[in-house]
C-alpha cells in the first residue's frame, strides 16, 4: 500500500516534468529567427564569393599553423541600445549585456574577431518600443543610430511581420543599415545573438535560404557549394525542429534527400534551427566566410572615440622603395603597437611612426590600448610598392578580387561603394551587364561598381598599376557597360608625378545602353601627352540616385601603334655637349625622341640639347652608377619627365 501510494506521485511528477520539458523544448524550437535571406541578398552573397575566396584560403592556411600573422584578432565595435519603459524601468541588465558580449567573444575567437562596446550603453525609454515589430527600424534609427558600428537594440518583446514572436533579426546591407534587434530573453541564451551575428557576416541557415521548403542540398555533398547554405563542411540539413531532434540533441528524423539518402545534420551548428541549448559552434568554413566577409565588406567598422584606424600620406608607388608616414588621431589611446607588415612582430610603439618599404605588397596591423581595453585591426594589401608594367592588356580572367595583379580599389566615401570582379550578371535586377565583354559565348570576368547598399554620390576608385608610356602614339582602350534607371557617372583620370589629371575624356553620365543585354561600348583615350612618363589610370565611379546603377568595365588595353619614324614632331638635329671624360661630340640628324632612348645611352652622358622646327626639348643624362643613368626630359609642354635607365 505504501509503495502503491508512491507510484502515482512519481508518475505524476514524471508526467509533469516531461510536459514541462516538452513545452520548454517546443518553445525553444520555434523558428524564431526573423532574418530573411531574400533572392537578391542571396545572389549578392554568391556574386561576392570570388572577392572573399582569397581571404577564405588565407584563413584556412593560417589554421595549419603556417601563417601566424593572420591570427591577429580584429576588434569590432558594437553600439548597444537598451530599450526600457518610459519611466526608465526594466530592460536588459548591464551584467546580462556584458555576459552576452563575453559569450560572443568566446564563440568568434576562432574567426579572429572580438566585439567591444563603443562609448558605453545608450538607453531608450519608450513604452511603444518595448513591444517592437520588425520593419519599424526607422523609429529606432531616427535618433538612435551610429554609422560605422554594429548597432544592437535589446527590447522586451519582438515580433515579425506576421505578428509572431521572434528572438531577433539582422540587416547588413549597406553602411547605414548595420543593425541587429534582439529580444531580451534570447540575448542571454548563449546562441541566438551569435546566430544573428552570423547572418550579419553573410551566413545563411544551414537548411538554406527558404524556411518553408526542404533543402535541395544532397547528403553526399555533391552540390554543397551551390545548394543549402553554400558551405561544404556543414552537412545537408532538412530543417531541424522539435519533431526530429530529441532531448539529447540527437537527430531522430527519417527525412531523405532526392537520392533517397537519410539526412545526418549537425544539430550543434549555430546557424541551424536546432534547440538553442544544442547550438554551440561554427564550422571552419563558416568561420572563414565570416572573416572574409568582414575583411572585404565590413572593414570600415570603427569606434569614433577609440579605434585602431590610421591615415597615411602615401600608400602606393611605382618606385622600388616608399617611405610612409603613419598617423593615428585617436585621443583616447595610451599605447600603440605597429606591425607594419603583419608578420606578428611589433615594429614601432610610437603614435605616428615612419617606415620605408621595399618592393612588395604589405598588410598593416595596428594594436592600440587605453587604461582598460586593447583592440586590433588589420588593413589588408594596404601598401603597394614597385608595381610597374610597360604595356597593359587586362581582361580580368584571372582576377579573384578587383584588387589583384597590382590594381587598387578604394571606397573613397567609406560607405561600402566599391569595385568587384564578377562572372555573369550582377546580383541586382535591371542593371549591369549579363556577361563580360566577349565576342563568343564563353563566360568570362569583368569589374563592376556595385550600387546596392551605397549612398547617392558615393565614389569608388579602381586604379591601375604603374604604366610606362614609352612612345608618343600610345592609346588606352577600355570597354564599359552602364545600364540602369539610376546610373551615375564614370570618369577616367590619369595620375602623373604632379598628381591626378581628371576627366582625360568627357565623363559618361547616365545609362549608356538601351537594353541590359546590349554589348559593351568602347572608349579610347590618347596618352600621347604622357610620353616618357610613368602614369596610373583611375576609373572613378560615382553612384547614382538608387540601387539600379551598376557600372562595369572590361578589356583594358594600353598599346603603342606603329612606331614613328621622322614624323613632323621628330627632331632635326641633336648637339651633344660631351661629359668631361668624353672628348668627342655627337651629332645625329632627323631622329625622334624615342630613338634617343633606344640609342646607346652611354653616348648621351652629359647635356644634350634638342632642336627642331616644331618642338623644343632638352635632355639631361647623368650617371648614377656603372651602367645606370638618370634621364631628365623637358618636353614641349615644359613638363619634366624623369626615368632611370639601366
Amino acid at each position: 500500500m505504501h509503495i502503491f501510494n508512491i507510484k502515482p506521485k512519481f508518475l505524476l511528477l514524471s508526467i509533469f516534468l516531461s510536459i514541462s520539458y516538452y513545452m520548454s523544448g517546443q518553445n525553444e524550437l520555434l523558428p524564431d529567427c526573423g532574418t530573411v535571406t531574400t533572392p537578391e541578398s542571396l545572389e549578392y552573397i554568391n556574386n561576392i564569393k570570388p572577392q572573399i575566396k582569397k581571404y577564405e584560403q588565407a584563413f584556412a592556411y593560417s589554421k595549419t599553423g603556417k601563417n601566424n600573422a593572420l591570427r591577429l584578432v580584429n576588434s569590432i565595435p558594437v553600439k548597444a541600445y537598451i530599450i526600457r519603459s518610459s519611466n526608465g524601468n526594466g530592460g536588459l541588465s548591464t551584467s546580462d549585456l556584458n555576459h552576452a558580449i563575453e559569450n560572443l567573444n568566446a564563440i568568434y575567437a576562432d574567426a579572429y574577431m572580438e566585439f567591444f562596446l563603443c562609448d558605453g550603453i545608450n538607453y531608450i525609454d519608450d513604452d511603444a518600443l518595448c513591444h517592437f515589430k520588425k520593419g519599424n527600424e526607422s523609429d529606432l534609427k531616427a535618433t538612435n543610430y551610429t554609422p560605422g558600428l554594429i548597432n544592437i537594440y535589446f527590447t522586451d518583446y519582438l515580433e515579425n511581420d506576421s505578428e509572431e514572436s521572434i528572438c531577433g533579426y539582422s540587416n547588413n546591407v549597406g553602411r547605414n543599415n548595420d543593425i541587429i534587434v534582439m529580444k531580451n530573453s534570447c540575448a542571454t541564451n548563449d546562441s541566438s545573438l551569435a546566430h544573428e551575428l552570423g547572418h550579419f557576416f553573410s551566413l545563411i541557415h544551414t537548411h538554406g535560404p527558404d524556411n518553408s521548403k526542404m533543402t535541395t542540398e544532397l547528403v553526399d555533398g555533391s552540390n554543397c557549394d551551390t545548394d543549402g547554405d553554400g558551405i561544404c563542411d556543414t552537412p545537408a540539413d532538412p530543417i531541424l525542429s522539435k519533431s526530429n531532434i530529441n532531448n539529447f540533441c540527437e537527430f531522430i528524423g527519417e527525412e531523405t534527400d532526392t537520392n533517397g539518402q537519410i539526412f545526418n545534420p549537425d544539430t550543434g551548428n549555430m546557424m541551424s534551427y536546432s534547440r538553442k541549448s544544442c547550438r554551440n559552434h561554427f564550422t571552419d568554413q563558416q568561420l572563414a566566410r565570416m572573416y572574409a566577409f568582414y575583411q572585404t565588406t565590413k572593414n570600415y567598422l570603427a569606434c569614433p572615440s577609440f579605434n585602431a584606424d590610421f591615415s597615411v600620406d602615401t600608400s602606393v608607388t611605382c618606385e622600388e622603395t616608399l617611405t610612409v608616414n603613419f598617423k593615428n588621431d585617436c585621443s583616447n589611446i595610451t599605447d600603440w603597437q605597429w606591425d607594419i607588415d603583419s608578420d606578428g612582430i611589433i615594429d614601432y610603439t610610437n603614435q605616428n611612426p615612419s617606415h620605408t618599404y621595399n618592393t612588395g605588397v604589405y598588410d598593416v596591423t595596428l594594436t592600440v590600448s587605453n587604461k582598460s581595453k586593447t583592440i586590433k585591426k588589420t588593413f589588408s594589401k594596404f601598401i603597394k610598392v614597385g608595381t610597374e608594367i610597360n604595356l597593359l592588356q587586362e581582361g580580368f580572367e584571372d582576377f579573384e578580387i578587383a584588387g589583384d595583379n597590382g590594381w587598387t580599389t578604394i571606397d573613397a566615401s567609406k560607405n561600402g561603394y566599391n569595385w568587384y570582379s564578377n562572372t555573369g550578371k550582377t546580383f541586382t535586377k535591371g542593371t549591369g551587364p549579363l556577361n563580360d565583354n566577349t565576342a563568343d559565348n564563353t563566360i568570362g570576368k569583368y569589374i563592376y561598381a556595385e550600387a546596392s547598399g551605397a549612398e547617392p554620390g558615393d565614389v569608388a576608385e579602381f586604379i591601375s598599376p604603374c604604366i610606362n608610356v614609352t612612345t608618343s602614339n600610345t592609346k588606352l582602350n577600355f570597354s564599359y557597360h552602364m545600364f540602369g534607371k539610376n546610373i551615375g557617372e564614370l570618369h577616367v583620370d590619369i595620375k602623373t608625378d604632379d598628381g591626378y589629371i581628371n576627366d582625360v575624356v568627357p565623363a559618361l553620365h547616365g545609362s549608356q545602353q538601351a537594353n541590359q543585354n546590349d554589348a559593351f561600348l568602347k572608349k579610347t583615350v590618347d596618352l600621347s601627352p604622357y610620353e616618357y612618363q610613368t602614369i596610373k589610370v583611375r576609373f572613378r565611379a560615382i553612384r547614382g540616385a538608387s540601387w539600379d546603377g551598376d557600372i562595369a568595365i572590361d578589356n583594358i588595353l594600353i598599346k603603342s601603334l606603329e612606331k614613328e619614324q621622322a614624323t613632323p614632331d621628330a627632331l632635326s638635329s641633336i648637339k651633344v655637349y660631351p661629359n668631361p671624360i668624353t672628348d668627342t661630340a655627337l651629332n645625329i640628324k632627323s631622329i625622334s625622341t624615342e630613338a634617343i632612348l633606344n640609342y646607346q645611352i652611354s653616348n648621351l652622358v652629359g647635356h644634350v640639347f634638342l632642336s627642331g622646327t616644331l618642338t623644343n626639348r632638352s635632355i639631361n643624362v647623368s650617371r648614377l652608377s656603372s651602367g645606370t643613368y638618370f634621364l631628365t626630359i623637358h618636353n614641349k609642354h615644359s613638363k619634366i619627365i624623369k626615368k632611370i635607365i639601366k
